[in-house]
């Protein structure tokens, strides 16, 4: 693998002339004409290319993707406030966005202003051996502008990783320069007061098995909401479909929460959020039932030939224009006065004090939470496995569905509450959930799909294009339903592998204490 560029801070002393000149005094170096340089640092909201040791740029209207070891992707884009990997030209660059970042857009996070001195070492040959580059910036934000370090960045060349290696040390070694403890990006992206490394989707609460339950859940309901108020901006703006979805599995995770931890809030206040909740997941659900559709476009037309696939556009402006439709209620919805309520309750059961010693209201306050979510964890996955046992080939399809909706309520109480509890025990079982989950998902998804489509009959045969549409959704519905039929035959298999006597006795042996 290629060395990867080092990023070493001047010494505080040194102007870029004189930074120069000590580099001159150790180094053969070509010097390139300095440049006034401004670009925006892009990322996704869960900072999917940082992770992946990517970084995205945008200069006017160009977007630039670098990666180790790789030539700088560029293309021509709209630059507004966020791009997906659908608004990229057709090329490279889109396909690496696609394989990086999926559905979710890259957003701005920081504004860089500052010049840039580009030099390169040569060798005696005059071959370039390794590229230099100073760069003095400031990060803009609005009226405010925050001056970072003075940075210089060591680029390898292909071939020349002994050289680049050399050229670092003797930097650090003997001209004083020291490497830097955060990237260009990073520090950017903190000084325009964002989170470099992204928001996390799912909460990560440290709990222990002897925790009050009212502290663990006000722990848990507080990160919960936390992660519900940083996606609803990004869902009230369409920046991408995923802000709806984490804003909703917050909520879904909230209303677990209050589920199964029955007497640990005042009964009143429990009951109104769980109301307001089930509100709040009841509106988000239409726009996000549209946005699965849309992601599964290429899978439902990927089968057909190219002529079929064509006569499907007058579905897919069916389905944008409910999309568009449900799309302005909801953006209404998430705007309005109810669902900042919902969110102030929320934050407002979190934050309630610890229950007084024999609060009638609240008697399983001062539980124990592994106590609590112990019990719980053993008697929803009993019930899993008897009900999973009584499925057979004539079950009718709700069994499936409700074994899918108890497989939920498993995933987050082990996500939520499996801290105190073994890993070796809750990250198998989790596993094998998860794909217990997919073969159920995907039955109950196909079977949702298969109705809305056919819902869409009557609407579809009066838009233009319509009727060769009708005729090109009958091999997609074939698709649909082979899909749905497959999933049934694996469950079996798979329901086989959640249900072990081994795993059976894993889960009574860990959380029956």
């Amino acid at each position: 693998m290629p060395a990867a560029p080092k990023e070493l801070l001047l010494p505080p002393a040194l102007d870029l002339d004189a930074a120069i000149a000590l580099l001159r005094e150790r180094l053969a170096l070509e010097t390139g004409r300095a440049a006034r340089d401004e670009r925006v640092l892009l990322d996704t909201f869960d900072g999917r290319l940082r992770a992946a040791g990517a970084q995205a740029e945008l200069r006017g209207g160009e977007l630039a993707l670098h990666e180790d070891g790789a030539p700088v992707r560029r293309a021509d884009v709209d630059g507004r406030r966020g791009i997906l990997a659908a608004d990229v030209p057709a090329g490279v660059l889109r396909t690496r966005l696609q394989a990086l970042a999926g559905a979710r857009a890259l957003l701005p996070l920081a504004r860089v202003s500052g010049r840039v001195q580009a030099l390169s070492v040569v060798d005696r040959e005059a071959k370039t051996i390794a590229r230099l580059t100073i760069e003095r910036a400031d990060v803009v934000a609005g009226a405010q502008r925050v001056t970072l370090p003075a940075r210089l960045t060591v680029r390898p060349v292909l071939g020349y990783d002994k050289a680049h290696e050399r050229t670092v040390a003797l930097l650090v070694d003997r001209l004083g320069f020291t490497e830097a403890d955060e990237s260009q990006f990073d520090a950017a992206v903190r000084a325009s007061g964002g989170k470099p490394e992204g928001h996390k989707a799912k909460p990560s609460v440290a709990l222990e098995a002897g925790m009050r339950a009212d502290e663990a859940a006000s722990r848990v309901l507080t990160a919960l909401a936390e992660i519900a108020r940083a996606n609803l901006p990004g869902a009230r703006a369409d920046l991408d479909p995923e802000f709806l979805h984490h804003l909703r599995t917050s909520i879904r995770r909230a209303r677990a929460v209050l589920r199964e931890l029955k007497g640990v809030h005042a009964p009143d206040e429990r009951a109104h959020l769980r109301d307001e909740l089930k509100w709040a997941q009841a509106v988000t659900g239409p726009v996000r039932d549209l946005d699965v559709q849309l992601e599964d476009w290429e899978a439902l037309v990927r089968p057909l030939a190219a002529d079929r696939a064509a006569e499907l556009a007058a579905l897919r402006r069916v389905v944008e224009r409910r999309r568009a439709q449900e799309r302005a209620r909801l953006r209404r919805q998430l705007q309005g006065k109810r669902f900042s309520a919902v969110l102030r309750a929320w934050e407002a059961l979190a934050a309630t004090p610890p229950a007084a010693p024999g609060d009638p209201d609240r008697p399983r306050a001062d539980t124990p939470i592994g106590m609590i979510a112990g019990h719980r964890i053993r008697a929803v996955h009993r019930r899993m496995v008897r009900d999973g046992r009584a499925i057979d080939a004539a079950s009718p399809p709700e069994a499936l569905h409700e074994l899918r909706k108890r497989g939920k309520e498993l995933r987050y109480l082990l996500e939520l509450f499996g801290d105190p509890f073994p890993s070796n025990v809750v990250k198998p079982l989790v596993a094998t959930l998860k794909d217990l989950q997919s073969v159920l998902g995907t039955f109950q998804d196909r079977a949702v799909q298969a109705e809305f489509l056919h819902g869409l009959a009557d609407e579809l045969a009066s838009e233009p294009g319509g009727p060769q549409a009708l005729i090109a959704l009958g091999p997609v519905l074939d698709v649909i339903e082979a899909d749905q039929r497959a999933a049934r035959e694996q469950f079996s298999a798979v329901f086989a592998s959640f249900a072990t006597p081994e795993q059976r006795k894993l889960v009574k042996g860990a959380f029956g204490r």
